[in-house]
């Protein structure tokens, strides 16, 4: 490096000539650092915050400001009740009642017994008659029809038995939705279809007065099915 005044070598590292001290570095000017928190860019050029008072900041006009709407007076709102809707009919009387119990009367536990135990009284006769005869093809079919049928009989009298050591009955508020008739060779079975209870038999005298879509107080055995008595509420 030479030293612009007298052209002497100078190493690089030196401020001023040794031989006519000239100044060979210039100090760095000063610059304004940002703030903690600010951009490295924010005030690049120095500039005086406070003298910034008196700078022109365009406005906007006051016609083209933002335009609130003005609510609705009160006065004009409409006061008209909402329109009621009538419940279905008897939606009131079924409600979300929950069935209750009475306690089963002396004859409705004979009537459970005799369901239980008659079946297989007359079940056990023929199972009797073919046990005294002879092995053969014949007997081992009639053996096989006897098994379907006494697990027939054997699950109805288990309910039956349910029934009558429980000692209640239900009482449900049910709507009836149809009625059915079931014609076998030699008799009749009449049932009621209930929404929430199921289908129950509930022999001649209550088909002929039953009414679809009548709401009915029902007592019954939930297990065995049995009714013991319908009465119409609406």
């Amino acid at each position: 490096m030479k030293c612009p005044n007298c052209y002497s070598n100078v190493s690089n590292s030196t401020e001023k000539c040794p031989r006519c001290d000239w100044p060979l570095r210039a100090p760095a000017a000063a610059t304004s650092s940002a703030a903690f928190g600010e951009s490295p860019t924010a005030n690049a050029w120095g500039r005086d915050q406070t003298n910034d008072a008196g700078v022109w900041e365009p406005t906007m006009p006051a016609s083209a400001a933002w335009e609130q709407p003005t609510a609705e007076p009160a006065s004009t709102w409409d006061q008209a009740p909402l329109q009621s809707v009538a419940p279905p009919p008897n939606a009131t009387m079924m409600g979300n009642a929950m069935p209750t119990t009475v306690t089963l009367t002396s004859g409705q536990k004979t009537q459970l017994l005799f369901g239980a135990f008659f079946p297989l009284i007359i079940l056990a006769i023929p199972i009797w008659f073919i046990g005294g005869s002879g092995g053969s093809e014949e007997i081992s079919f009639f053996w096989f029809i006897l098994g379907l049928f006494g697990l027939v009989v054997g699950w109805q009298a288990i309910m039956n038995l349910a029934d009558f050591f429980s000692g209640v009955a239900q009482v449900q508020v049910d709507r009836l939705t149809k009625t059915q008739v079931v014609k076998n060779k030699n008799s009749r079975t009449y049932y009621g279809h209930f929404e929430r209870i199921g289908r129950l038999n509930i022999g001649r005298e209550n088909y002929d007065g039953a009414f679809q879509g009548a709401i009915y107080q029902v007592t019954y055995s939930p297990r065995s099915k049995r009714l013991w008595a319908m009465q119409q509420l609406g």
